[in-house]
Parts: C-alpha cells; sequence; structure tokens
C-alpha cells in the first residue's frame, strides 16, 4: 500500500509539472499567428510563388534601400502587387490568400536577414528581378 501512495504521489507530482509546461508554452506562443496549411498541391504552388516572386520584390527594395541597385519610378512591391490584382482573377482569390502568405512570410525573413545583402548579393537579385518585369511584360 505504501509502495502505491507513493506512486501515486509522484504521478500528481507528474501531471502537476506537466500542466505548468503546457500552460507557460501557452503563454509563450499565445501571440504566435498559427501557418496557414496548405490542402493541395496548388495551394503549396502558390504559397511558393508568393515566396518566388513576392520575395524577390522585397529583396529587390532592401536592396534599392541600401543602395546597391537603382531605384525606378515605382518600387519593386508595388509592381509586384499591381501585377497579381491584374493576373489573379475572382476565381484564383484562395489561391491570392497563399500568395499572400508565402510572400509575407518572405518578407520577415529578409527583415529579420537584412545584413547578408551585399553588393554581390544584390546585384544577383537585380538580375532575377530584371527576367521577372521581362515574364511581366510578355504576360
Amino acid at each position: 500500500m505504501a509502495t502505491a501512495n507513493y506512486r501515486w504521489r509522484g504521478m500528481k507530482k507528474l501531471l502537476a509539472v506537466f500542466t505548468l509546461m503546457v500552460t507557460a508554452g501557452g503563454v509563450l506562443h499565445a501571440n504566435d499567428t498559427p501557418e496557414r496549411t496548405t490542402n493541395s498541391p496548388s495551394q503549396a504552388q502558390a504559397r511558393q510563388f508568393g515566396i518566388y516572386f513576392g520575395g524577390t520584390a522585397s529583396q529587390y527594395d532592401l536592396c534599392v534601400k541600401k543602395g546597391f541597385l537603382p531605384k525606378g519610378n515605382q518600387s519593386a512591391e508595388e509592381i509586384a502587387k499591381a501585377f497579381l490584382e491584374k493576373t489573379l482573377t475572382n476565381q484564383d482569390t484562395d489561391q491570392s490568400v497563399y500568395v499572400e502568405d508565402g510572400w509575407k512570410m518572405m518578407k520577415k525573413e529578409i527583415s529579420e536577414n537584412e545584413s547578408f545583402y551585399t553588393r554581390e548579393k544584390c546585384a544577383s537579385v537585380g538580375k532575377q528581378w530584371a527576367k521577372l518585369l521581362e515574364a511581366m511584360r510578355k504576360k
């Protein structure tokens, strides 16, 4: 009987510690927004497109801000947004949410790693943005 009481007290302590850990974890992550899950390949592709297309625009604007690339009449992000508004139709609204989600995710990564964007890195970003501009003109 004494062994059973000892085990029960140990279980109660373990349960109390576990409850405290779960509560503390909830408090620590209360402001974190949950990641949007993709339910289909087309949603995943839309997110990847947002990461690539929007991310390149955001990188270009950062490089302009740093003085490594020339400034245009419009920011790269403004050009990208205008292009997306023209090309995504009402039937693509589901996809546009995932494009925007990918872009936001990339903007956050870029802002957290601004020091990575050197003159050399910005030169390759400029070349990639030029390719995207050319592809947009063809559409």
